[in-house]
């Protein structure tokens, strides 16, 4: 959807909205999240370097533009011009130099299966 702008609306928006209506110290946050929202917390955290005192990532998608399924989020909420893609991948950023805050990857060693 040409409307969707999770990006924004996590980085400007939401902590706005907290910092106006609730008693937190303003500019003091830090950000998580999980599988795709790891790798988001981590694009946040690497595209704005100082906005978070740390970033927690859990199971983090890797490296999304080279891969099959993140090719295909990609195409559908970037556009097919997978030159802009480097911009909202993690790896990326790193590879390009991006500014490196305290970061937590936890992505665990155990197998598991389940039964169907």
């Amino acid at each position: 959807d040409r409307h969707y702008h999770m990006y924004d609306y996590v980085v400007e928006e939401l902590p706005a909205l907290i910092e106006a209506n609730f008693p937190v110290q303003a500019g003091n946050k830090s950000i998580s999240g999980h599988s795709m929202g790891g790798h988001g917390a981590l694009i946040c955290a690497l595209k704005n370097p100082g906005a978070y005192r740390s970033v927690s990532a859990f199971s983090p998608i890797c490296n999304p533009a080279e891969c099959g399924w993140g090719k295909g989020c990609f195409g559908a909420y970037l556009g097919d011009n997978e030159s802009d893609w480097s911009a909202y991948d993690a790896t990326q950023l790193i590879r390009s130099g991006a500014s490196m805050p305290d970061i937590l990857i936890d992505q665990g060693t155990r197998r598991t299966s389940s039964r169907m």
